[in-house]
């Protein structure tokens, strides 16, 4: 049992010890930031970018307006960048004010119902990722408000970078003080970690209220996912899993009302489901993908607190396995790092106290978590209650060897963000990997079936079949291009990944295998 306990601590200290050096890290990064600066600065009249803006709006009839007329009035060449609004189901006056003040393509969406962000931009992107010479796509939310240098900056911030975060920059125009702690807390994690991992070329976490991404990348990936801020981190683990690295850029600068403060921590929930199932991943993967998925598991300030004082209390009064001198060492690290970030986060006097109450927010948000008073809470809010995180559908299709088909099924599995495919035939099964995207997950699978000589006839193997951005990142929509190649219609048909139909078309030839063999497979 002692040594049980001394094993768990060791462990518990190898876990403290290595987000205090991470914390430090991040905030010695940020000795650098006046390097950084300047070298945006020079990099603003480098070579200049088609920027595609894309705003999204639900009744923001007060900020709207103030934001396009600021986009018309960039220091930036307007031949470079064209705006294009979402409407989604607005019931003020926004459409109106809009047509007045001109500057921008207005797209209106939802006429019973919002359809939501992400159905909204992906609806607008498929039209417009086809337009030639694009070299970005920007996203904003239409709450925000934008300086004029805010293009300058983001042709700079291209210049070396594929994927785009932009800073938020809270206007106070309340005196209350849960809204000053919130604000405060969001620019010390913006200026300390999220710059300090920029700085050492590691990703962040996506933000669809400002994020900025390279057509080649848009095009390679097909699609975007802002649905909720789980989905925004399941995005950015795909964009990461392919070498793409999302960066924090403080000179990408927008400005909201504290009111519309949103916290960007995904659940506690998700993050450790998709840790756990991501995992597997980790072999064969870039570095940068391996860091990311174990930065997900960054303590909170009172676990971290806990963990450290008890080992600290431990290692006092008992022997342990690491020196009493070396835990404390790691303390004033700690606090050191903390300190030193204040100058390098360039915290304001005024701003600290609110900075030091916070832990005490996140405090008071742990309890609310706790399940006795979560049920307690959400029975007063009537919150309804989470879906099952666990989802399984089943699909007849076939597989052929180029000369005789044989029904199987695909079992299409979904569990705690990530996907995975299972083709099972009589007592036959192969299971993909677990996969961020659907399409991905039955590739996997398809590659298997191809090793053997076999092709899976569904739509997404076949050669009339394009994706479709649909908002998610499972990827599971898609057109069927057979009549417009037929020239029978100017229209191509939706369908999804596994549906089929006798119109199949290889998208490549396999040599023929007897379909025999594939029964003792």
């Amino acid at each position: 049992m002692v040594d049980l306990l001394i094993n768990t601590l060791i462990l518990l200290f190898i876990y403290v010890a290595a987000f205090i050096l991470y914390y430090a890290a991040c905030v010695f990064a940020g000795t650098r930031l006046r390097k950084f600066l300047t070298a945006q600065k020079y990099r603003q009249n480098s070579k200049l970018h088609n920027i595609v803006l894309i705003i999204y709006a639900r009744n923001n009839e007060s900020t709207i307006v103030p934001l396009l007329e600021s986009l018309n009035k960039q220091n930036y060449p307007r031949e470079n960048y064209q705006t294009h609004i979402i409407l989604d189901n607005c019931t003020d006056n926004s459409s109106n004010i809009l047509e007045f003040v001109g500057g921008a393509k207005i797209w209106r969406v939802g006429d019973a119902a919002p359809v939501g962000k992400d159905e909204a931009v992906s609806w607008l992107l498929e039209r417009l990722l086809s337009f030639q010479n694009v070299h970005a796509f920007a996203f904003l939310n239409a709450d925000r408000y934008v300086d004029e240098n805010f293009l300058s900056n983001i042709n700079a911030g291209l210049q070396t970078e594929q994927i785009i975060v932009g800073s938020t920059d809270y206007i106070m125009k309340t005196k209350n003080p849960y809204n000053c702690i919130k604000a405060v807390y969001n620019e010390y994690m913006n200026r300390v970690f999220h710059l300090g991992r920029t700085l050492m070329g590691l990703a962040t976490i996506v933000d669809s209220d400002c994020f900025i991404i390279k057509q080649e990348v848009l095009e390679k990936i097909k699609c975007v996912d802002f649905k909720d801020l789980n989905s925004e981190l399941k995005y950015t683990t795909l964009l990461v899993r392919n070498n793409f690295i999302p960066k924090y850029m403080p000179t990408v600068r927008t400005f909201t009302n504290i009111d519309n403060y949103k916290s960007r921590k995904p659940s506690v929930s998700f993050k450790l489901s998709m840790c756990w199932h991501c995992l597997g991943l980790l072999y064969k993967s870039n570095w940068k993908f391996a860091e990311f998925i174990l930065n997900i598991l960054a303590p909170n300030f009172w676990m971290l607190l806990l963990i450290y004082v008890s080992i600290l209390i431990f290692t006092y009064n008992y022997y342990f396995f690491f020196d009493y001198s070396v835990v404390f060492a790691f303390g004033v690290l700690l606090a050191a790092s903390f300190v030193a970030s204040l100058f390098t986060g360039h915290i304001k006097k005024a701003q600290l106290p609110y900075l030091l109450m916070y832990p005490f927010v996140s405090l008071i948000k742990i309890f609310a978590h706790i399940p006795l008073i979560g049920a307690v809470i959400n029975m007063f809010s009537k919150k309804p209650a989470s879906d099952e995180s666990y989802e399984m559908t089943t699909v007849d299709i076939a597989v052929t060897d180029g000369q005789n088909d044989l029904p199987c099924k695909l079992d299409l599995i979904s569990e705690s963000g990530l996907v995975k495919a299972v083709f099972r035939f009589k007592k036959k099964k192969y299971s993909s990997d677990s996969h961020i995207r659907m399409v991905d997950a039955i590739k996997d699978i398809s590659d298997k079936l191809n090793e053997h000589g076999f092709r899976i006839k569904i739509c997404q193997s076949c050669g009339y079949f394009n994706l479709k951005l649909d908002g998610s990142t499972n990827m599971v929509k898609g057109y069927c291009n057979r009549l417009l190649v037929q020239n029978l219609s100017d229209v191509p048909l939706e369908t999804v990944l596994w549906n089929s139909c006798e119109y199949y078309l290889p998208q490549e030839v396999n040599k023929v295998i007897d379909i025999n063999t594939f029964r003792d497979i």
